[in-house]
């Protein structure tokens, strides 16, 4: 990979660590979850480090298995081709809108369960490359639901509703939604080939 590539993909990192961490204070100033520590505003010092670090191995990993996964028949071809910045802001701004409901809508986790693991399934299902972009968002639904459950173990954060590992469901869905804006933002930033 080339050294401006990899560049690109740290600024995506950026990007996604930007709008991760205010949707994160969004959660915050409604009550969602609560750190332990709290540094500015709110939030611990160490959300926007943890968020790009998370960044930028999604980017990596999405890197890899995009490449490798070809081999076992899965089509990845359309999400490694050069992308658009209007896809990518498109899709940046539904993820956000998401975490910006979750917030003003955490008081009744139910439904935001419902909420947001069925507008995924529409979303998916007028998608291309589906099994890809599943795999994807499994991935990041269940990675991020364990990361954020290790914190909420450790006692660093706590969120109001812990549905599952110290965590509330609906933010697995979450991140399902954002492995659009990640599959877009990787298009736009860091096509293949290099």
């Amino acid at each position: 990979m080339s050294h401006a590539k990899l560049g690109r993909m740290l600024i995506l990192a950026g990007l996604g660590a930007v709008a991760t961490t205010l949707g994160d204070l969004n959660h915050v100033h409604t009550q969602t979850l609560a750190y332990q520590q709290p540094f500015l505003l709110g939030q611990a010092w160490w959300v926007f480090p943890v968020f790009f670090l998370a960044f930028a191995a999604m980017c990596v990993s999405y890197r890899i298995l995009a490449r490798k996964l070809p081999l076992l028949g899965l089509v990845t071809t359309q999400s490694q081709s050069e992308g658009s910045a209007s896809a990518f802001v498109e899709a940046l701004l539904a993820f956000m809108s998401i975490y910006l409901v979750s917030g003003f809508g955490n008081q009744d986790p139910e439904l935001l369960s419902w909420v947001f693991y069925g507008t995924f399934a529409l979303r998916w299902s007028f998608s291309y490359e589906r099994a890809w972009l599943l795999l994807l968002a499994l991935l990041m639904g269940a990675g991020g639901m364990f990361a954020e459950g290790l914190m909420g173990a450790s006692g660093i954060v706590a969120y109001r509703h812990m549905d599952v590992f110290h965590v509330p469901l609906w933010l697995g869905g979450l991140y399902l939604h954002g492995a659009f804006a990640l599959r877009e933002g990787m298009r736009l930033f860091a096509p293949a080939p290099d």
